[in-house]
């Protein structure tokens, strides 16, 4: 064989062996997919997911989902093609999941420092929204905990004012969205609109309540049937939530 031809030989060899080794090890990525859509109007694991004491609560005919991202912390180079090849996928750098080389306890323990966050920001703005006076306060907790990071603010907060309220916040209708929610009621952008989006779709819902800041990229990943109105503030899902369910259009993204 000619000196050409048995570089090339070492090289497909090379090539081969870091291939075959990269498929049975993990790579520095993580897969990021929809995750459960949890209605928080009703339970989950077989906990009510928004519990309230000391109140009146009404029952809604619809549901309110707030929407999750599953991720795949150990990804191989299977993982990664079947991953660049499937829309309900997206293959991102470890580091965008685990940033400036925090551990994954590290991480996951700020998520649920942020999720732990979220609930009480939704109660605070909640209430503040319907106008309790302190006295007036009913007991609020939460029965899901497996969920990280603070994009459950803007469902959790609709959740306690439907729940609060006489009125069926849902018209009967299947509604999902996503957002940080802030102490002043604005809703803060968040991560996985994608995946969120595509989680939201396969649970059936109609409407999808998109942060102002995850519009452009919403944009990029409509899904058919599926309604996306931009909001902003607390208010703004409000009024996007009645004019849907009146037979309205929302402002759209």
């Amino acid at each position: 064989m000619s000196r050409p031809g048995v570089s090339l030989a070492v090289g497909a060899l090379v090539t081969a062996v870091l291939a075959a080794a990269a498929a049975f090890g993990p790579l520095p990525y993580v897969v990021e997919q929809p995750g459960p859509a949890v209605d928080v109007l009703g339970s989950y694991d077989g906990e009510t997911v928004i519990a309230v004491t000391g109140a009146d609560v009404s029952a809604s005919a619809g549901k309110l989902l707030l929407t999750t991202v599953r991720v795949q912390t150990e990804v191989t180079l299977g993982d990664a093609v079947r991953g660049w090849f499937d829309d309900d996928r997206a293959v991102v750098p470890r580091s965008v999941v685990y940033p400036d080389g925090q551990t994954g306890e590290e991480t996951d323990a700020r998520n649920a420092e942020l999720f732990r966050g979220s609930q009480t920001s939704a109660v605070a703005v909640a209430l503040r929204t319907l106008k309790n006076q302190p006295a007036e306060q009913p007991g609020i907790s939460f029965g899901v905990d497996e969920i990280g990071g603070p994009s459950a603010g803007l469902m959790f907060t609709l959740g306690i004012i439907d729940k609060l309220t006489p009125q069926d916040l849902t018209g009967g209708r299947i509604i999902a969205g996503t957002g940080a929610v802030g102490d002043t009621g604005a809703v803060n952008p968040i991560g996985g609109i994608p995946q969120k989006l595509r989680g939201a779709e396969a649970a059936g819902a109609q409407l999808f309540l998109v942060p102002e800041g995850n519009c452009t990229e919403a944009l990029r990943n409509v899904r058919p049937g599926l309604t996306m109105a931009r909001v902003a503030t607390v208010e703004e899902a409000l009024t996007a939530v009645a004019t849907f369910t009146g037979g309205g259009v929302p402002e759209p993204c």
